[in-house]
């Protein structure tokens, strides 16, 4: 049974606080690239270590109130091993250089995945760990001289949107367990969680569908709208070359109307579902449709994309939807 002392958890969440705000100081975000310098290094005893130190403290006492010299040998020598080991448990950070490196996209719900490269230096490395927040901790890590080790930092992801990799932490034990070394981290890189592509049971859009904001598809391209700027996926016949070699800018010709075969996927048809269903709802369009190989534009409250394909369009029209805010602008 779990003795729940009076104010201990607001006692423990405040000191949390006193912490994080201790360490937004004395870490704050930094680059990409990060060096381990002496001065963010802390090293402290581990529980083996103060029961080795209280050990070696005892054998001391009883070496000088029995003037043994055998005593004495025997708390030098183990004194000299707890030392030795502790110069040795804070040179195995000392020095080294950690390079990240931004997280692929995924889907929310799916693991974000920072590659991270560990340069040892001229020293090799040895039993190495890498963790923090909701992170997956990675174990065991020893780059050897002049060589990079690889590995990447996995951080689950809920929603949709920017991902942040939390302030990590550095830590070794090694070569006794006696202390423990450690040093904060704080890179500024981050990844995108695409909505997760959920089929919440609408209709796939027919073709034309949402087309010139309310107005019929058309099958032509009879009437010139002006140019626009160059989206991937759109058709090299589009493209104003007149206008490339004077302004050196790739813009496309636009027309009134959509040519007959496009397809809309708009915000509209989705506005029954709650907020982040019909991200998820549009994400599951916008991947069908890249399946089958269609054209197909995209409508949000803040922003539209024109119709196109292949997996660039694709890209863009999933980043858009990772970081729309589903209100007007």
């Amino acid at each position: 049974m779990r003795l729940r002392v009076p104010g201990a958890r607001a006692l423990a969440a405040r000191r949390d606080r006193l912490v994080q705000r201790w360490l937004d100081r004395r870490v704050p975000p930094e680059g990409p690239r990060i060096r381990i310098h002496r001065r963010r290094l802390f090293i402290l005893p581990t529980s083996l270590g103060y029961t080795f130190g209280l050990t070696v403290a005892v054998l001391l006492l009883g070496s000088l109130n029995y003037q043994t010299s055998l005593g004495f040998a025997i708390t030098f020598w183990l004194g000299g091993i707890g030392a030795l080991g502790m110069v040795h448990t804070y040179r195995n950070l000392e020095g080294m250089t950690l390079t990240f490196a931004p997280a692929p996209a995924v889907f929310a719900g799916e693991m974000a995945r920072f590659p991270v490269a560990l340069d040892a230096g001229p020293r090799p490395r040895w039993a190495l760990q890498l963790a923090g927040g909701a992170a997956t901790p990675v174990e065991q890590l020893a780059p050897l001289p002049g060589t990079a080790l690889r590995s990447e930092v996995a951080l689950p992801t809920t929603t949709r949107g920017r991902v942040r990799l939390p302030r990590l932490v550095l830590r070794s034990r090694w070569p006794l367990a006696l202390f423990r070394t450690w040093s904060w981290l704080a890179p500024r890189v981050e990844g995108l969680a695409y909505p997760a592509p959920v089929d919440h049971g609408r209709p796939f859009p027919a073709v034309g569908t949402g087309a010139g904001r309310g107005r019929p598809a058309r099958g032509g391209d009879e009437d010139f709208a002006g140019l626009r700027e160059y989206q991937p996926g759109d058709p090299p016949r589009r493209i104003a070359w007149k206008a490339l070699a004077r302004t050196d800018e790739l813009r496309v010709k636009n027309f009134e109307g959509e040519p007959a075969g496009d397809i809309w996927l708009a915000w509209e048809t989705v506005e029954t579902l709650p907020l982040e269903a019909r991200f998820e709802q549009l994400c599951c369009w916008i991947l069908q449709a890249d399946a089958d190989g269609r054209r197909y534009g995209l409508r949000l409250p803040d922003t539209q994309i024109m119709p196109g394909s292949g997996p660039a369009h694709c890209r863009t029209c999933l980043e858009a939807l990772a970081l729309s805010t589903g209100r007007k602008t």
